[in-house]
């Protein structure tokens, strides 16, 4: 690992903005490139690799960039996008998608990069001249649009001789010979093949644009590619959510927007809900995974996630405050400031358990806010509703126990909730890494059947499964359309999980657009009344608008508004589309006062603060 450090060169004065995080350049880095465990292509191809419209290399710092993937200042013009890490790792009890031999007497550790932490929660917020990186914040990255461009990418060089043989000069150079090139060809090939099944298991007429993806719908639709279900009915990924933050993350019992995970911390350092969730994680960006039949799985899932790097890049999240409001931006108006405070605590800190910037210790309160009924949130339902629905052919893991050990809960049938899957595999995953948590002294079979991760909580209510009537080429009945799908959970409006989960508002500047689902522009449009918030806006600039507090739009004050600014904002939200709603959030709106809503957005800047003076200490 340590070999490719530098091909990262973060310096620390491109914080012209100091937001004051507490982490040093080094933990930095280690959260930049840090291996999780993910092998999305090789090293050496993706350094080949050209666009898949022109010969400029795919790596080159504006192709990055127009995805809007960090790249840090270095010499290098094709560098790896920040949180695309390295990964290092004996390939030969992986599976034939990362265990590819493209030349003759090729070493079983060849480098592989993917995805680690860093890329998609790490951003830039920028302000006339001066860049903030913000740790921990939602990335602005189209993870849908550089996906598609990089299927792209490799499919042309497949299929363009002319690309494929500089493609095989650059990969290859001293060992290029005819048999090497056959191999690489064969290698190529089904890198693309397993590439085109991801794409067409996610497939879906939404877009999702800058800073959204849709995490669950990625994972669950992995896991099904893995279980090798006949006819596997894919469910569609068309609910895209926005990033959650990660600065106090350990400071909560439960995470994900909808609640579905748990951390757990034993005590010893030892977080197994967290190591659950980031294994999780990790299979949906490109982690290796082989599912075993009930037998041959006795030791768990073969794969390749890094289970001591997860553990410490988490350990290294608890050290990571959030950002206070830099002194490079209009300064915060104290009284205003005042009167806004008065009414967060009025208004929201019921829901917002108010955190000062330094406390990282103090338990936040499980606080879920229903998607219907009484004091319900009322934002859009897709992202809770698909995660609760989505059901599919267990495939490998017919038969297998639902907490994988035999005897620990009931066997799964022929048709599951994904949910489950998920679960299943993320615990034998981590029973087949099982000597990476010797020196925690637990017994990690009796840890692992505490995580609780994913879990629908819906066995009491299930009959018995009649399987007499399936086999496993028939696909399970499933909800064929949306309407029908969001209809079920208006059925089942009581579950815990058709909820979504209120959490602290420290630095929650540093964060747009709003609501789960990026549906809102900026603060003060999301203390609007949902009608009058607006329907349409602009994405993809860093131009950050101080005054509504998100990144600037048509409706931004023209002093924030820039040709540079008009030039980056290529996607274009539209709330009428499924899924896109933001709608909700709506507890009295109407009877703010516009004075009041700028008081609110004004204490926002720096929620947990102290006022001095006139002095608003962070």
């Amino acid at each position: 690992m340590i070999a490719f450090l530098s091909i990262y060169a973060y310096t620390a004065e491109m914080d012209a903005g100091d937001v004051d995080q507490g982490w040093t350049a080094a933990q930095k880095t280690t959260w930049y490139t840090l291996s999780q465990g993910s092998r999305l292509l090789p090293l050496t191809w993706f350094q080949a690799l050209e666009q898949p419209d022109n010969n400029d290399p795919f790596l080159l710092r504006s192709h990055t960039e127009k995805y809007r993937y960090l790249t840090d200042a270095t010499a290098n013009p094709t560098p790896l996008p920040v949180g695309f890490a390295v990964d290092v790792q004996d390939d030969r009890r992986l599976s034939e998608i990362t265990r590819l031999r493209w030349k003759k007497n090729q070493s079983s550790r060849e480098p592989w990069v993917g995805m680690n932490c860093a890329a998609c929660h790490t951003n830039e917020i920028t302000y006339h001249d001066v860049t903030v990186r913000i740790e921990g914040a939602p990335t602005l990255a189209d993870f849908q649009g550089y996906m598609k461009s990089l299927d792209k990418a490799l499919r042309a060089t497949k299929e363009n001789p002319e690309k494929f043989d500089r493609f095989a000069k650059r990969v290859l150079r001293q060992d290029d010979a005819p048999e090497s090139r056959a191999m690489l060809t064969s290698a190529l090939g089904k890198l693309v093949d397993w590439q085109t099944r991801v794409e067409r298991a996610n497939e879906t007429d939404i877009e999702y644009g800058f800073g959204r993806l849709d995490a669950f719908g990625h994972i669950f639709n992995k896991i099904l590619l893995r279980t090798e279900g006949a006819q596997q009915p894919f469910n569609p990924a068309d609910a895209p959510v926005s990033y959650p933050f990660l600065w106090n993350i350990h400071q909560h019992k439960k995470v994900q927007w909808n609640g579905i995970a748990e951390n757990k911390p034993l005590g010893n350092s030892l977080d197994i809900g967290a190591l659950g969730r980031n294994v999780g994680e990790v299979i949906g960006v490109f982690a290796d995974l082989t599912l075993l039949k009930p037998g041959p799985a006795f030791n768990g899932y073969p794969n390749s996630a890094r289970v001591q790097n997860l553990l410490a890049l988490e350990k290294q999240l608890s050290t990571l405050k959030p950002p206070k409001w830099p002194q490079a931006f209009p300064a915060i108006n104290p009284d205003g400031w005042s009167a806004g405070k008065v009414l967060f605590e009025k208004h929201c800190w019921k829901c917002h358990q108010v955190l000062k910037r330094d406390d990282l210790k103090t338990s936040i309160r499980k606080e879920m806010s229903p998607l219907w009924g009484a004091d319900a949130v009322e934002t859009d339902p897709w992202m809770a509703c698909n995660a609760y629905t989505y059901r599919a052919n267990s495939g490998l893991l017919y038969s297998t126990p639902k907490n994988f050990f035999i005897g620990a809960g009931r066997k799964y049938g022929k048709t599951e909730d994904v949910a489950d899957l998920l679960a299943t595999a993320v615990i034998g995953s981590i029973y087949y890494r099982k000597d990476e948590l010797a020196k925690y002294a637990v017994n990690v079979r009796s840890v692992l059947l505490m995580t609780d991760q994913f879990n629908l909580r819906k066995d009491e209510a299930r009959p018995e499964q009649n399987d007499s009537a399936l086999t496993l080429e028939t696909p399970p009945t499933l909800f064929q359309g949306k309407a029908e799908r969001l209809q079920h959970c208006m059925d089942e409006k009581t579950s815990p999980l058709l909820a979504y989960k209120a959490r602290p508002l420290t630095g929650i500047w540093a964060t747009p657009p709003y609501l789960h689902n990026g549906s809102v522009a900026s603060l003060y449009d999301l203390l609007l009344p949902p009608t009058q918030r607006p329907p349409v806006f602009d994405v993809g600039t860093r131009e950050f608008d101080p005054q509504r507090v998100g990144f600037v739009t048509n409706a931004s004050d023209p002093g924030y508004r820039s040709a540079k600014s008009s030039a980056d904002n290529t996607f274009l939200y539209q709330t009428s589309v499924v899924g896109n709603s933001n709608g909700g959030h709506d507890y009295g709106n109407a009877q703010l006062t516009d004075a009041e809503r700028w008081a609110l957005v004004e204490y926002m800047k720096a929620v947990g603060a102290e006022r001095v003076g006139n002095d608003i200490r962070q």
